[in-house]
């Protein structure tokens, strides 16, 4: 489960990318995903991540966290023109457009979610 601090639930459908393969790949190809999905990433240092949106079908809400789960970048970003380059980042999160809006997530929010898995 993917929470705000204040207990708000975002999302009850993870999946954690965790190995090579699925964290290249990420949402790359689908359809589509469900209105409560994220999609997190994790590293073991923090580091500079590049999100791009090759092979993308629709747009996302990308959230990047530092090693205390606190929001230092967001972004949205189109299908196939996307790009984004963020330093500090131990966690990022790719959710359907919109998700910042509706919960009012912004720089200095922190999340809550299981990163054992």
């Amino acid at each position: 489960m993917l929470l705000k601090d204040d207990g708000t639930h975002i999302a009850t459908h993870i999946e954690h990318a965790t190995s090579a393969v699925s964290m290249m790949r990420g949402l790359m190809l689908r359809r589509d995903i469900p209105d409560n999905y994220a999609m997190i990433f994790t590293f073991s240092k923090p580091g500079t991540v590049s999100v791009h949106m090759l092979f993308m079908r629709f747009p996302i809400d990308v959230i990047f966290l530092n090693k205390d789960k606190i929001i230092i970048d967001i972004a949205r970003l189109n299908p196939w023109t996307g790009h984004k380059r963020v330093r500090g980042v131990t966690y990022f999160i790719e959710m359907n457009a919109g998700t910042f809006e509706k919960y009012g997530l912004v720089c200095g929010s922190q999340l809550v979610f299981d990163t054992n898995r």
